[in-house]
């Protein structure tokens, strides 16, 4: 039985592969756009609301904010433990699970690690 994150998921380096907006308490909201495929971006611009709007809690959004393209999940958990304490653990748990359903939903890229 394989155990959910492995090193090898808490090594990946995740990248924000979508805009976001902050709100004044902090919060973010994501933006990506409806229709993914080149092929019908012209579509995009005929739609009243382009994008899915998601909106993330405040774990969420301290999580993408930390994303800077060079931190890793395992320093991501470990900065969400330093920021909250024994609040939301276990944390690098719940953090793999966050940056995976992200990364499901294309808001989240994994860096290349031969590039780094």
């Amino acid at each position: 039985m394989s155990t959910f994150p492995d090193p090898v998921f808490l090594a990946l380096v995740p990248v924000r592969a979508v805009p976001f907006e902050t709100a004044e308490d902090g919060r973010v909201t994501l933006l990506r756009p409806k229709i993914l495929s080149p092929r019908w971006a012209w579509l995009v611009r005929l739609l009243p609301r382009p994008n899915y709007r998601v909106k993330l809690d405040e774990k969420g959004s301290f999580l993408w904010v930390s994303l800077d393209g060079q931190a890793s999940v395992g320093e991501l958990a470990a900065r969400a433990r330093a920021c909250f304490g024994e609040a939301g653990e276990p944390h690098e748990e719940r953090c793999a699970l966050f940056l995976r359903e992200l990364a499901r939903g294309r808001f989240v890229a994994w860096a290349d690690p031969q590039g780094l």
